[in-house]
Formats: structure tokens, sequence, C-alpha cells
């Protein structure tokens, strides 16, 4: 039987997933691999609103994936830890495993 603490630890580590769950965040996380980016920055790379982008910016602070730090009136973002690229990056090679897998299977 799962205790009150485990319970919570999974809770806590689903909302941290869950997170990751949508396409413009993911964009936001893969830009910023390379440094910080401010939201224009991030607009202009991506082709969609600026507001829509601070709006997954906020998510993904509220979780302590990405930090922001002021420069004047612009406000730059980073990850708030190198191994959220790690992650990313060993995701999407699995994810590419398993369909490579798909494509050589429905090729047969």
């Amino acid at each position: 039987m799962m205790r009150g603490t485990e319970k919570k630890i999974y809770q806590f580590h689903a909302e941290f997933c869950k997170t990751f769950s949508h396409p413009i965040r993911l964009a936001i996380i893969d830009l910023l691999r390379n440094g910080e980016k401010n939201v224009a920055e991030l607009q202009k790379e991506l082709g969609i609103r600026q507001t829509t982008i601070s709006q997954h910016l906020a998510v993904l602070r509220r979780i302590g994936a990405v930090i922001a730090r002021n420069e004047g009136r612009v406000v730059y973002y980073k990850l708030a830890d190198e191994r959220i690229i790690k992650a990313y990056d060993m995701l999407d090679k699995v994810i590419k495993d398993i369909r490579t897998k798909e494509a050589k299977i429905l090729a047969k």
C-alpha cells in the first residue's frame, strides 16, 4: 500500500512531467539549450505570440525548470538545470528508436 509521503512524491513527479507534455514548452526548452533568451527572441524563433510564450514560461518557472534574470526592462530565461536537456535528449532518442523499429516492422 502506498504511504502518504510516497503518494505526494508521485504526485509531484506527475505534475513535473505533465509540464513537459506541451509542444510549445518542449520547443522553449530546446531553444534554451544553448543559453538564455528573452521572450522576443523566443517569439522570433517560434513564430507565436509573445503572450503565449510568456504563459508557457510561467508554467516552466512554477515547477522550477527555468529561471529568470532581469536586465533593465528585459527578462532573460534559462534552464535551471542542464539535466533537463539530458532528459529531453534521452526521451527524444527513445522516441526515435521506437519509431524506427515500428517503421521496420511496417516495411516488412
